[in-house]
């Protein structure tokens, strides 16, 4: 890459070191959160694993091409940014690395203790009342 082309303000290399590893964290946390009720249902944590993965590799991705700006860069704020990237790119993956770490780790699913009385957070409560207006 030449330097001219890499200190345009619209870089897309730039932009995506910059903001690819917390979009790619943001991402995966998501799915995560979201998927918890379809990974206790099937039993079967892959998919938002595998989303962590691909997120993995996207922040690793955007740090090493943080990096390559910040190497063959001469203009100052064009380095800064670079190196932003980098040290997103780095915090970004370590933070995706633990996620995956903990799903391995802690187990899945339990089961709350529940009684006959128990609310649901699911189901409205049965009212004997009709509602009031």
């Amino acid at each position: 890459m030449s330097r001219r082309a890499s200190s345009d303000v619209g870089s897309p290399g730039l932009w995506f070191a910059v903001f690819g590893p917390p979009a790619a964290w943001f991402a995966s946390l998501v799915v995560s959160y979201f998927a918890v009720h379809e990974v206790c249902r099937v039993h079967s944590p892959l998919a938002p694993r595998l989303v962590s993965l691909g997120a993995l590799v996207i922040a690793v991705a955007a740090g090493v091409a943080g990096r390559g700006i910040w190497r063959g860069e001469a203009h100052e704020r064009t380095r800064f940014m670079a190196q932003i990237g980098v040290m997103g790119g780095t915090v970004f993956s370590l933070i995706i690395l633990l996620q995956i770490v903990a799903t391995l780790l802690l187990p899945t699913c339990h089961e709350r203790p529940r009684t006959p009385g128990s609310p649901d957070v699911f189901i409205a409560p049965h009212s004997s009342e009709a509602p009031r207006t």
